[in-house]
């Protein structure tokens, strides 16, 4: 499991690769922005660093489920990574038989399934804005493959302008920066946040499958996907909720 954290006004930031015990990486990635001069630590060392921190540890066992390991035998037989499960089937005309949509990543065909990754940002009343995003990865990855989630710039990022969290397919969120670009071209482009979102979302991910959510300092709240949908979520302290998938 990977995660990371950014504080918008200043830039802090932590992050954790390569963890399996610990049960909220995202809580690890917290500590390593507030209690190390660090601002990334991987694999032994980032749980090394969990145990002496004492945050809650769970055998590896507490994250496999039976769905979860029949999915990865399936992929192990296929030798295909699986990816999002939300990106339909294309069907033949006239018959029921579907037939996988020829999805890439790197060049290589992908299948379909759930990355699950969950991600979040706010801005306060003050306009200071924070992101933070956690994953599991992808299913039958090469193993020391490291995400998009983790990495500062590409699925989290948090200024003193605008927060943002991504989803999907990582190679393509890595190439393109993506959360470091919608603030890239508010900053020099002068684009509103939805202005900037949508930029980024057409002109920034070439053919890969990705979404983000943001937050702007001034309460402007955006997101945006090329995949035919994605869980969200908003929230703001007077009540008022919404949710969306479509």
């Amino acid at each position: 499991m990977e995660a990371s954290i950014m504080d918008g006004p200043k830039r802090r930031c932590g992050a954790v690769s390569g963890l399996t015990t610990v049960k909220n990486p995202i809580s690890l990635a917290r500590l390593v922005m507030d209690k190390t001069p660090h601002s990334y630590l991987g694999f032994a060392g980032a749980e090394e660093f969990a145990r002496k921190q004492g945050v809650e540890l769970v055998d590896n066992e507490y994250f496999i489920t039976e769905d979860n390991v029949g999915m990865l035998k399936l992929a192990k037989e296929a030798n295909s990574i699986l990816f999002d499960y939300r990106i339909p089937t294309l069907t033949t005309c006239g018959g029921s038989a579907a037939m996988e949509n020829q999805l890439q990543m790197n060049g290589l065909p992908i299948s379909l399934y759930a990355p699950e990754t969950v991600g979040c940002v706010v801005v306060d009343k003050q306009g200071h804005c924070a992101a933070a995003t956690s994953t599991g990865g992808l299913m039958n990855k090469m193993t020391g493959r490291i995400g998009d989630s983790p990495l500062i710039g590409s699925g989290t990022y948090a200024c003193d302008l605008v927060a943002v969290s991504c989803t999907g397919e990582g190679e393509a969120i890595i190439r393109s920066t993506l959360a470091r670009e919608v603030a890239a071209v508010m900053e020099y482009k002068g684009l509103n946040l939805h202005e900037a979102v949508d930029y980024v979302i057409k002109t920034r991910l070439d053919e890969g499958k990705a979404g983000l959510i943001a937050v702007s300092k001034n309460g402007e709240v955006a997101c945006g996907f090329n995949t035919t949908g994605m869980f969200r979520g908003c929230a703001t302290e007077d009540g008022f909720m919404e949710v969306g998938v479509w």
